[in-house]
């Protein structure tokens, strides 16, 4: 899926058993995709996590989880991830249904359930931008997520 597309609606549980719908949350919705094992997901999920807690009371952010229950768990407390974690698994039915060859992907959908934004891979510039959106989509400063740390331009996911 590309900019422009309008998302698919999909039902996904946590590992907790807790359903979310993407059509049932209002406003924008941040989706990243990810496998625990990748690692350039495991890279980039701490990020998304600052963005999570700059953002993540004007915006909602599900991880798109293509392992198990267990795994996704054990993933999240690894990298001290707070947002919901849905699983995709084991049919990985929502991915395929969003076209994700390369994990992570990123997709923002905006309140009209318009696909804005798409990133895979660990793209530093894609972040970046993707920050710059959500600032503006919250109505706050933005913050530099990568301050402190060195990462690498690009990491092919």
């Amino acid at each position: 899926m590309k900019v422009g597309d309008k998302a698919l609606d999909f039902t996904l549980f946590s590992y907790s058993g807790q359903g979310y719908s993407l059509y049932g949350t209002h406003g924008y919705v941040m989706l990243v995709f990810y496998k625990v094992t990748c690692p350039t997901c495991q890279l980039t999920l701490p990020f998304v996590e600052k963005m999570y807690k700059l953002y993540g009371d004007k915006i909602t952010f599900y991880g798109i989880v293509q392992d198990g229950p267990k795994d996704a768990e054990d993933f999240a407390r690894r990298y001290s991830l707070t947002f919901p974690q849905l699983l995709d698994y084991p049919d990985y039915k929502v991915s395929e249904s969003y076209l994700v060859e390369v994990v992570p992907t990123i997709y923002l959908v905006n309140e009209e359930k318009l696909i804005e934004f798409v990133s895979s891979s660990f793209v530093k510039k894609d972040l970046e931008n993707l920050v710059r959106k959500l600032s503006l989509v919250a109505q706050r400063p933005e913050q530099d997520i990568f301050e402190g740390t060195q990462v690498p331009v690009f990491k092919p996911g």
